[in-house]
C-alpha cells in the first residue's frame, strides 16, 4: 500500500511539473524571426471582459486581419476585415511596436497588446483599450486557415483563466464567407 501511495505522489508531483504555470502561458512572446507573424491570420475564436465586451463579440461573425512590415521596423501595417452587423467592416491602422507590446488607435480606442506562446500556425493576441473612461480587454487567437486543432483549445482555456477571462468562447461563424481583401485583388 505504501508503495502505491508512493508511487502516486510520484506521478502527480511529475504531471505537476510538466504542466506549464501561468506565468509562463500568459508571458508576452515575440517569435525570434518577426516576420512568422506577418501575413494574413483568420479569427477561430476569442473572449471580453468585461461581459458586455465578451457579448459584443457575439455580433462578429467572421473576421481577418493581415499584418506586413513597413520601411520603419517599428511600425506594422494592421489591415482588417470584420464581419459583423451584417456587413462587412474594413480598415487598416499602423501599429507601433516597442519591445513586447504593440499599440495603435482603432475607432477612438486605444489598444495595447501583446502575443501569447500559443499552437502552431495560430496568433494568440491579448488586447486592452481605452476609450475616454471606457476600459475593456479580449482575448482572440487567429490560425492562418481559421481552424484549430481541439487539443488546443485546452490550452487556450488555461490561458485565458490565468487571464481571469470567460472561457466560454466566442466562435467564429466558419459558414459565413470572410470579408473580400480588395488588397489581394491588386496583387
Amino acid at each position: 500500500m505504501a508503495l502505491v501511495v508512493v508511487f502516486l505522489l510520484t506521478v502527480t508531483s511529475l504531471c505537476a511539473a510538466s504542466a506549464p504555470d501561468c506565468e509562463e502561458l500568459v508571458k508576452p512572446f515575440m517569435p525570434e524571426n518577426s516576420k512568422q507573424v506577418f501575413g494574413k491570420w483568420v479569427y477561430v475564436m476569442g473572449a471580453g471582459d468585461p461581459l458586455q465586451y465578451h457579448d459584443a463579440l457575439g455580433s462578429m461573425r467572421n473576421s481577418w486581419i493581415d499584418l506586413s512590415p513597413t520601411s520603419n521596423n517599428q511600425v506594422v501595417m494592421l489591415r482588417w476585415g470584420d464581419y459583423c452587423f451584417n456587413r462587412c467592416i474594413l480598415g487598416e491602422v499602423n501599429a507601433t511596436v516597442s519591445g513586447l507590446a504593440t499599440t495603435f488607435r482603432k475607432n477612438l480606442s486605444d489598444h495595447k497588446g501583446h502575443i501569447l506562446k500559443t499552437c502552431p500556425d495560430c496568433l494568440l493576441w491579448t488586447d486592452t483599450f481605452r476609450n475616454r473612461d471606457v476600459t475593456g480587454r479580449y482575448i482572440l487567437l487567429f490560425s492562418r486557415t481559421g481552424q484549430i486543432d481541439p487539443k488546443h483549445v485546452e490550452v487556450l482555456k488555461k490561458q485565458a483563466e490565468c487571464l481571469n477571462f470567460p472561457v466560454n468562447f466566442h466562435r467564429a461563424d466558419d459558414t459565413t464567407e470572410l470579408c473580400p481583401d480588395d488588397k489581394e485583388k491588386m496583387e
